[in-house]
């Protein structure tokens, strides 16, 4: 039994520091967003699908429609401040005010925007 206690305290750690590991640094950012780069932004079995186009002069622009049929437009600037994507968009749920977010890897090309325990919603790029 306490074998088996041990076994699971010590995956219990791994996994945190796994977790902790997989969120983009500022380098990783800028190394993928600073020329400019288009994003996918959700997908299938997400409610939503659309695109972004992030510029190198920290402009974005782009839209998202909803499994409803709505259509968001997103357009605004961005910015990458220590580990985090900050953007501020003119229109949506957020309008006007800076959202910083941690970008929590899920595969070689993918992420989870997250801010603080809040999924915000799936990156993605070719």
């Amino acid at each position: 039994m306490r074998n088996i206690l041990s076994v699971a305290v010590a995956a219990l750690l791994m996994s945190g520091a796994a977790d902790a590991a997989e969120t983009m640094t500022g380098k990783e950012l800028t190394t993928l967003l600073g020329h400019g780069k288009n994003l996918i932004l959700g997908g299938p079995g997400k409610g939503y699908a659309g695109s972004l186009s992030l510029s190198a002069d920290g402009k974005g622009k782009g839209q998202i429609k909803l499994d409803s049929g709505d259509v968001i437009p997103i357009e605004g600037v961005w910015a990458i401040k220590k580990d985090r994507f900050c953007r501020t968009w003119k229109g949506g749920r957020d309008a006007g005010k800076q959202i910083c977010e941690s970008w929590v890897k899920t595969g070689p090309k993918s992420v989870e925007a997250m801010v603080g325990k809040k999924d915000l919603g799936t990156n993605s790029w070719n």
